[in-house]
C-alpha cells in the first residue's frame, strides 16, 4: 500500500485538513542546513476541534473489548514494515540521525506495538479480601479518557508510539503535538494511522509550538492526562499548566547521566559501551552518558583508550552506512554544545580531541573528549546533548556515589566494574530511574523508563507504562 501521498496538513478526525492560520515553518535538513519543505501550524480553534472529536470517539471506543482494540492497533505493524524504507529516508532527512539508527528506531517501535498489544489480556483489576460477610471489594481499571502527548524530535517515532499505543489499547483517545523539528515525519506517520482500522477521531495530530499548542493541551479541561517527553523547562511549564485542572501528568524530561568507572572495570568494555551510548543520535539522547567519573588508578589508561576510540569515529552523511553519527538537530543546539565545551576549557579542562564544529554544510560537531573537568563546569552540571565526554577522577567509592547523585536530574546512570559488591552497591545507592551496569542504555519495551527528581513523573514501557492510561475505581458490592 502506498501511503506517503498526503500534503503537510493537520490530522483531525482521520482527515488531513488545511489550517486556517496559514502559519507555516520551514523544515530544515540538519545534514545540509537547507530547507526542503514546510509544515502547517494549528490554530486554537483547530486544537479545540481535535479535542472535541477525540472526546466523541473515545466514548464509543472505551466500550469495545480491550482485546478487540488491540487487534486494530496490531494492524499498524505490517503497515510500518511495508513502509519501513520510506519512513527511514524521511526520518534521516528531517532529523539528521544515521539511516542505521532510523531503522533501529522503527524496528523497536514495531516491537513496542507487539508488546503493548499483548497486554490487552492483562488483569482488568483485582478482588480484595473483606472482613465483612457477603460483601465483595473490586478494584477496576478504566480508560482515563482523552489524553494528549507532546513528542520530542530526538526519537519521534518511538516516543510517538509510546504515547499513542497504550492510550488506544486501554480505550483512550490521544491528541499529539509533534516537535516543530520533526512534524513532517509525524504527519506522514498519520497516514499509517489512517490506513489502519483504528476508528476515526482516536488519534489527532496538531502541529504547533509548545507555547501555543502545548500550553493549550496542558490546560484544557477535557484532557485527562498529558504526557510530555522533552526538556525540564518544557516539563515544568506543562506541569504548571496541567495543575489548573489537576489532570494526570506523565513527564520524561532531561537527564545528566553519571558514569562511574571503577578500578575494577574492564576498560575495553567500558570504553566501547560508553562511546556507543554517547554517540547515539550524535549524543542527543536523554539517557546518554554525560558525567564520567574515573578512578584515579585507571584514569590514564581509560583516557588513552577513550580518546583513541573517539578519534576513530566517522562523522558525516547520515545516509552513509559507514557513518558513526550524523548531524546535530539545529544551529542553536550546535552553539549550545560548543559554548559548554569552550567554557570548560577556559576553566582549565584539557581538550584531548575535538572541540569544534566540523567544516561542512549542516550542523556537525566533532567527537570531543574533555579531561580534568571541574564538577561546577556547565559541561558537567548541565545536560550536554552532544558527542562530548566530560571526564573527572575520583578516589573514594562512597564519595563518587554522592557526587553522582549530586544533580537535579535523575533519569539514567552507569557503573562499570567487575566487582560484584561495587555493582550491587551502586545499583542500590544511585538515585536514578535507570542504572546500567556494564552495558549501554537499552530501554527494553517490557522494562520501565522513568526519571527521579526533575527528570520526570510517571513512566513509560512495560505494564507500568501501560497502566498510566487507566483510572481506578473501587466497588463495594454487598449481597
Amino acid at each position: 500500500m502506498e501511503v506517503f501521498n498526503m500534503t503537510n496538513q493537520l490530522f483531525i478526525n482521520n482527515e488531513f485538513i488545511d489550517s486556517q492560520s496559514k502559519e507555516t515553518m520551514d523544515v530544515i535538513n540538519p545534514a545540509t542546513g537547507e530547507a526542503f519543505d514546510t509544515i502547517t501550524l494549528a490554530t486554537e480553534e483547530e486544537v479545540n476541534d481535535a479535542i472535541e472529536k477525540s472526546q466523541q470517539a473515545q466514548l464509543e471506543w472505551e466500550r469495545v473489548p480491550q482485546p478487540t482494540r488491540a487487534e486494530h492497533v496490531k494492524l499498524l505493524i505490517p503497515l510500518l514494515e511495508k513502509n519501513r524504507d520510506e519512513i527511514a529516508q524521511l526520518y534521516v532527512k528531517e532529523q539528521g540521525k544515521t539511516l542505521t539508527q532510523a531503522y533501529g528506531e522503527i524496528d523497536k517501535s514495531i516491537s513496542f506495538i507487539d508488546y503493548m498489544t499483548s497486554l490487552s489480556m492483562s488483569d482488568k483489576g483485582r478482588v480484595l479480601q473483606n472482613s465483612i460477610a457477603n460483601e465483595t471489594i473490586q478494584i477496576i481499571n478504566k480508560p482515563i479518557g482523552v489524553t494528549a502527548g507532546i513528542v520530542p524530535w530526538n526519537a519521534p517515532i518511538l516516543v510517538l508510539m509510546r504515547k499513542v499505543i497504550p492510550a488506544i489499547v486501554t480505550g483512550c483517545s490521544v491528541v499529539i503535538k509533534p516537535s516543530e523539528e520533526t512534524t513532517l515525519l509525524t504527519v506522514r506517520l498519520a497516514e499509517l494511522f489512517r490506513a489502519s482500522t483504528i476508528p476515526a477521531g482516536l488519534i489527532q495530530i496538531v502541529p504547533g509550538t509548545g507555547e501555543t499548542v502545548g500550553t493549550q493541551l496542558a490546560s484544557h479541561k477535557d484532557i485527562q492526562l498529558i504526557s510530555l517527553t522533552g526538556s525540564m523547562r518544557a516539563g515544568k511549564s506543562v506541569y504548571e499548566n496541567a495543575a489548573q485542572t489537576v489532570k494526570k501528568v506523565n513527564l520524561e524530561l532531561g537527564g545528566n547521566a553519571p558514569v562511574i568507572v571503577t578500578s575494577n572495570a574492564d576498560l575495553d568494555k567500558a570504553v566501547n559501551y560508553i562511546v556507543t551510548a554517547r554517540i547515539n543520535n550524535a549524543g542527543q539522547v536523554c539517557t546518554c552518558p554525560e558525567r564520567i567519573f574515573v578512578h584515579e588508578d585507571v584514569h590514564d589508561d581509560f583516557l588513552n583508550k577513550v580518546t583513541s576510540k573517539m578519534k576513530s569515529l566517522t562523522v558525516g552523511d547520515p545516509f552513509d552506512e559507514n557513518t558513526d553519527y550524523g548531524a546535530i538537530i539545529n544551529q542553536k543546539q550546535l552553539d549550545s554544545i560548543h559554548e559548554k565545551v569552550q567554557d570548560a576549557i577556559k576553566n582549565g579542562a584539557t581538550l584531548m580531541t575535538g572541540g569544534h564544529q566540523l567544516k561542512r554544510h549542516g550542523f556537525f560537531y566533532a567527537p570531543t573528549v574533555l579531561d580534568n573537568v571541574r564538577k561546577d563546569d556547565n559541561v558537567f552540571k548541565d545536560e550536554i546533548f552532544g558527542p562530548v565526554l566530560a571526564i573527572t577522577t575520583y578516589r573514594d567509592f562512597e564519595q563518587v556515589i554522592e557526587d553522582a547523585n549530586d544533580t537535579n536530574a535523575g533519569l539514567s546512570s552507569y557503573i562499570f566494574s567487575e566487582n560484584l559488591t561495587e555493582v550491587m552497591t551502586a545499583t542500590e545507592r544511585l538515585k536514578f530511574g535507570e542504572v546500567y551496569a556494564n552495558c549501554e542504555a537499552e530501554e527494553v519495551v517490557n522494562g520501565y523508563h522513568a526519571g527521579w527528581r526533575e527528570s520526570g513523573l510517571g513512566g513509560a514501557d512495560g505494564i507500568h507504562g501501560f497502566e498510566e492510561y487507566y483510572n481506578t475505581t473501587v466497588s463495594y458490592i454487598r449481597y
